[in-house]
């Protein structure tokens, strides 16, 4: 998902006001060098990547093992630690020659330098049939503060507000030319509305189109790949506080992805009602979310997350945790069938995600992620399972360079336009 994600966020955050968002960037400990260390990190990552025989060779197995984990549980070749009933591999990615590299390590280095990676995949046996996946992952961005990046957001917010459709859109041509274009050619502004009210507070409706016809010319695996599996995508997220007041939604239907919030005084407050109260530090997020794979639609309704925020000055994060089992759609006569082995993932303790930005004191600010899944093993999960390794190991052979190539020209050009609007007058 990341590769369809990573444009549009950038969009979103490099869309109107960002003189004053880079401004605020380069006013931190590292300067200029702040986000432009930064992007860099983010384009090598997400960038084409050299993979070392090992990973290359790991790749496949962990993929077919996601939703059956015994396919790699007893696999000795797929680990270089193992303990009773468990196995973890770690992983290093570094700049290299000009190119981007990632290997397997028995004890990968810690990340200090833009750019360096590391992660470190563990499957624990819970009982007979029943696993648990636990991924973390690390990637250092250089000198650039959380601290710098929320005021940049804030920054951000408060130039949306004394915006109007007309001067947005020509502020995002003419602040960033360069990511505009590029990102121009997968992704069309099909609506921007910034309306203001009588309280005071300013309603934002932002309209993305996929466009995968843009870059078929130089990335027709990638471009055919986004037809297939994205266009089918229909989803809705609503995020509201624990009185129910909704603060951002998110939809996504015929390939149109659609963002409303509401800022007031640079930050963000309820959709509906009084815009006196700021974001609390706990919300609920809410997902319905159906595509299709082959000849079937799947997918799930009320997909919720418990979602904390960490607000700390040295880390800016959010946490969610899934402990509540979705309603599934799923082909005729295989729903009647899970019962047990789908909502295994919610039983307490749950499923968690974390994403968070932390300064590590002397080593510079981390993009850091952390995932635990549990799995219980059927043989319609295999099914599954099947499904999802075709879809990946379709992307993986001819797309994924591509997407990662166009990901990289995406984030140097957002690069070149934040270093340009700092040395503008």
């Amino acid at each position: 998902m990341r590769r369809v994600t990573l444009p549009l966020a950038l969009l979103l955050v490099g869309g109107v006001a960002c003189r004053p968002a880079a401004r605020s960037l380069a006013e931190g400990p590292a300067g200029a060098d702040g986000p432009r260390a930064l992007l860099e990190a983010l384009a090598g990552r997400f960038g084409p990547i050299e993979r070392e025989p090992g990973f290359d060779a790991l790749r496949p197995k962990l993929a077919r093992a996601a939703l059956v984990p015994s396919r790699a549980s007893d696999d000795a070749t797929a680990w270089t630690t193992r303990g009773d009933g468990w196995g973890a591999v770690e992983l290093a990615g570094y700049a290299s020659g000009g190119t981007y590299r990632i290997g397997v390590r028995a004890d990968a280095p810690p990340v200090v330098l833009p750019g360096q990676y590391r992660g470190r995949v563990r499957l624990q046996r819970v009982a007979d049939g029943r696993f648990e996946w636990s991924v973390s992952e690390e990637l250092a961005v250089g000198r650039v503060r959380p601290s710098d990046l929320a005021q940049a957001l804030d920054a951000l917010f408060r130039g949306a507000e004394s915006s109007s459709e007309v001067s947005a859109r020509a502020a995002i041509a003419e602040a960033l030319p360069r990511a505009s274009a590029e990102l121009g050619l997968l992704f069309r502004l099909d609506a921007l509305t910034l309306q203001p009210d009588d309280q005071g507070a300013t309603s934002v409706r932002l309209a993305v189109r996929l466009t995968p016809a843009g870059i078929r010319g130089f990335a027709p695996r990638y471009a055919a790949y986004l037809e297939k599996h994205a266009g089918p995508i229909r989803a809705s997220l609503v995020v509201a506080d624990p009185e129910g007041a909704a603060w951002w939604t998110l939809e996504a239907a015929d390939h149109v992805w659609t963002v409303r919030l509401r800022l007031r005084d640079g930050s963000l407050v309820p959709l509906d009602g009084q815009p006196h109260r700021r974001l609390p530090g706990r919300l609920r997020a809410t997902t319905d979310y159906v595509t299709r794979m082959g000849r079937f639609e799947v997918g799930a309704r009320r997909i919720v997350a418990d979602v904390t925020l960490t607000r700390a000055p040295d880390q800016k994060g959010l946490s969610t945790r899934f402990i509540q089992e979705p309603d599934w759609q799923l082909p005729f006569l295989v729903e009647p069938l899970l019962n047990g082995p789908l909502r295994y993932p919610f039983d307490a303790p749950g499923s968690e995600i974390e994403w968070a930005v932390q300064e590590a004191p002397g080593a510079g600010t981390r993009l850091v992620g952390r995932y635990r899944a549990r799995v219980r093993e059927t043989w319609i999960l295999r099914w599954l399972g099947g499904m999802l390794g075709d879809a990946v190991d379709e992307f993986r052979r001819g797309a994924e360079r591509e997407a990662d190539q166009y990901h990289r020209e995406c984030l140097l050009a957002l690069r070149d336009d934040l270093v340009a609007l700092d040395a503008a007058p």
